[in-house]
């Protein structure tokens, strides 16, 4: 081969590895290959077209992309995005930051945009989780506007008829007047006459009246009748007179009663007053300092807060020998643990897995709902299995220990703990009310969905009781 063509060939292969790199370098500048990236998670019930490797955009920038997209395993769970972020936007992405689905113009693709977060709150650490903001969709948007408008021609419908109907009433009711005022129209006529007349029969009466005619008339004139009044009168200004002077004698009475019984009423007052002065000579003592120069109140006060103290160490003490190695066992054959401290490690090890008395399997199946806050309760149908199945153990309570381990199969590890948890809970305290167990007996342990290996079962959804029966 020439030297020509040698330096062709090499010219191609170098300019080939060039062209290469260069666009090796801008696919993986584009796809963020090359820069650091930390993850976190969003949720979603409706993806909206949206697909693995679309874009995300922090506060408008292009910063990484979906990596994954978790199918839920039922119609209440929702789908579940891994995203990959450039770790230059972390300082912007905070734990207020949230997620929505939106679209690259009217009719683009579709991507997936992060809000930046405030300074208030913390950075949003890697593998936690953003809230989602449901879009609305321009077919959402149609069919809404197509609501309005079926409503809006059906509201008009609606006040052409009551306008119909009302003007029809009102031609009614002003039809129905004048009918009404024709026919009172005599009527009227024939108030006003007998109006008439009953005034003049008035003025007849009065004149007649004046003139003395009549009962009335006669009291108006008679002499007699007015010599009479004067003497009621009289009688009554007597009458008056005489309640004044018993006024007067009820005065005198009383007077006299005060002379002759104020000295014992004096006499009972400085009694009182003694009686006060030795009081307060008591109380005196009882404040005064005693041997040790302290007030004997302080030293009481004093005293019942030692007491207080030494009982809190009688308590505290007690505690520590329930967990001393010597006297450990006296307490567990009491029924005595700290639910409190068992750990599932440790639980592996306790009486309620090496030796329990019996162990009940209740599966999940009808027994729990979940609220509108996403948590799980204990149903109707749930009490009555837990207590048909608690029957064979009901006579060993209430005075020997339970522990309720909750047993959960769906979703990631924690929100198969805490569903687990919940429904324990649920169940502790559905035993504790129904049956009447003491609380320091009844115990909970939420085990995710792997049971402890000496039980036997190597998954389990729903609820467990185990019973200990104290020695």
């Amino acid at each position: 081969m020439s030297a020509k063509k040698k330096t062709l060939l090499g010219v191609f292969l170098v300019g080939g590895v060039v062209l290469f790199s260069v666009g090796l370098f801008l696919i993986g500048s584009r796809k963020q290959i090359f820069s650091r990236h930390f993850t976190v998670y969003t949720e979603t019930s409706k993806m909206d077209s949206l697909e693995t490797g679309a874009s995300v955009l922090v506060a408008g920038m292009n910063a990484g992309q979906i990596k994954a997209i978790d199918i839920p395993k039922n119609p209440s769970q929702r789908f579940r995005l891994t995203l990959e972020i450039d770790e230059k936007f972390h300082p912007i992405v905070r734990e207020d930051s949230s997620t929505s689905i939106e679209t690259a113009g009217m009719v683009g693709s579709k991507y997936l945009a992060v809000t930046q977060g405030s300074s208030n709150s913390p950075e949003c650490p890697p593998g936690g989780t953003l809230p989602n903001k449901q879009p609305q969709d321009m077919s959402d948007l149609m069919r809404q506007g197509s609501e309005i408008a079926t409503d809006v021609q059906s509201t008009i419908k609606d006040l052409h008829k009551n306008a119909d109907e009302t003007l029809q009433t009102f031609t009614a009711v002003a039809r129905n007047v004048n009918g009404t005022i024709r026919a009172t129209r005599g009527n009227v006529e024939q108030i006003a006459a007998n109006a008439a007349h009953l005034t003049a029969d008035a003025s007849q009466i009065t004149a007649s009246v004046k003139q003395g005619h009549g009962v009335a008339g006669e009291v108006l004139s008679d002499q007699k009748l007015a010599a009479d009044v004067a003497t009621t009168v009289a009688n009554a200004k007597q009458t008056s007179a005489n309640v004044e002077k018993a006024s007067e004698t009820a005065n005198a009475i009383a007077t006299n009663i005060q002379r002759s019984d104020l000295p014992e009423i004096h006499q009972t007052l400085a009694n009182t007053r003694d009686m006060t002065g030795q009081m307060d000579q008591a109380v005196g003592t009882f404040l005064s300092k005693g041997n040790n120069n302290v007030e004997t109140a302080v030293a009481l006060r004093n005293t019942v807060q030692e007491a207080q103290q030494a009982a809190t160490n009688v308590s505290d003490d007690t505690e520590a020998l329930k967990h001393n190695f010597f006297l450990r066992g006296f307490f567990h054959r009491r029924g005595v643990y700290s639910f409190s401290e068992l750990t599932p490690s440790k639980y592996e090890n306790s009486e309620f897995v090496r030796s329990p008395r019996a162990r009940v399997w209740i599966p999940a199946a009808g027994m729990f709902k979940t609220d509108e806050a996403g948590a799980q309760e204990l149903t109707d149908t749930g009490r009555y299995i837990v207590d048909r199945s608690v029957a064979d153990i009901v006579p060993f309570l209430p005075n020997n220990p339970v522990v309720v381990e909750g047993y959960a199969e769906d979703g990631l590890p924690d929100q198969r703990y805490i569903e687990s948890r919940q429904r324990a809970a649920d169940v502790q305290h559905y035993l504790e009310s129904h049956l009447h167990l003491r609380p320091e007996l009844v115990g909970i342990m939420p085990l995710g969905d792997r049971p402890p290996a000496k039980t036997g079962k190597s998954s389990w959804d729903g609820i467990c009781i185990a019973l200990v029966v104290s020695k």
